[in-house]
């Protein structure tokens, strides 16, 4: 399968917009539970919301210029004539225009004082739902039941990749100075229950995605270039499921009744959970970018 120069621009782009918006919803679900669980999480947790949304709205405005050039054939730096009439003349442009202003009202919800919260969350619903509006989603028409499940969708892969990637950080930054042990223990385990409820969440509107995806031909789905992509896709979410379910399963256990002693046993624990959660992120992180790629790819599209 032969990929443009400028698709494979775009490819990557949107690979770094799914990894970003996933971090912001991880950022957002991380202090959550943070406050929740009484932990001490960095104060500066805020100033990296606001630079993964400023990012966000630049890699938003980077991929416009590539769109506009692969839409009017022109070349990239010559693509600014176009932009305006991909803007006004195209339904890409009116999705655009969605996600850009969700990427706005997430970066300004740091200016907000009290209301910057909701507003942070409001601005990330509102990306996700341009991002469904230029999907594959939006063949069955804007307002869709099948685009809105696409939102639900986002929003939950990025809950579950986010929250996992920002964690991998965050348990490093929280020593017994922030945290008591039993603290720790629930922030770990409230991290688990979101990530799993989030999971459960991404599998079903995913199945529902990929039924609706390959509705319209009768080849063999993993036959194609589009199904192989999927498969690589599916091999990493299983890898994270197992990474994720031992730590849930086994590890945590473990600490909750090391905590009480909060010695070398609990610190032993604790590294062995965080260990495995900085591989999961790994693992998300492929995730995202492979996400990337198959929505770029057609699902009729041949070998």
């Amino acid at each position: 399968m032969t990929v443009e120069p400028l698709v494979a621009t775009q490819i990557a782009v949107a690979a770094v917009q799914n990894v970003l918006f996933a971090t912001a919803a991880g950022l957002l679900a991380c202090e959550v539970l943070g406050k929740r669980c009484g932990v001490g999480v960095p104060a500066t947790l805020r100033g990296w919301q606001a630079g993964v949304t400023i990012g966000l709205a630049l890699m938003a405005l980077a991929y416009l210029w590539l769109q506009a050039a692969v839409m009017s054939g022109t070349p990239l730096a010559e693509a600014g004539s176009a932009v305006a009439a991909v803007l006004t003349q195209s339904h890409y442009g009116v999705a655009w225009s969605i996600g850009f202003v969700g990427a706005l009202l997430a970066t300004l919800s740091g200016f907000s004082g009290r209301r910057g919260l909701p507003l942070f969350v409001i601005g990330l619903v509102v990306w996700a739902a341009g991002k469904a509006a230029a999907s594959h989603a939006a063949d069955a028409g804007d307002f869709s039941a099948r685009e809105v499940i696409h939102v639900v969708h986002l929003c939950a892969t990025a809950l579950w990749a986010g929250s996992v990637i920002v964690a991998a950080v965050l348990v490093r930054r929280l020593p017994s100075t922030y945290a008591t042990a039993e603290k720790q223990v629930a922030f770990r385990n409230e991290l688990s229950y979101l990530a799993t409820v989030a999971l459960v969440v991404v599998l079903v509107t995913g199945f529902y995605n990929v039924i609706q995806d390959t509705s319209q031909t009768d080849v063999r789905i993993f036959a194609t270039g589009w199904g192989r992509i999927l498969a690589a896709k599916l091999v990493c979410v299983a890898a994270a499921v197992a990474l994720g379910g031992w730590n849930r399963l086994v590890v945590l256990p473990q600490l909750r009744a090391w905590a009480q002693q909060d010695g070398a046993a609990f610190v032993a624990g604790k590294e062995r959970f965080d260990t495995l959660l900085s591989v999961e992120a790994l693992v998300m992180l492929a995730t995202l970018a492979i996400a990337a790629v198959l929505g770029h790819t057609s699902p009729t599209a041949g070998g």
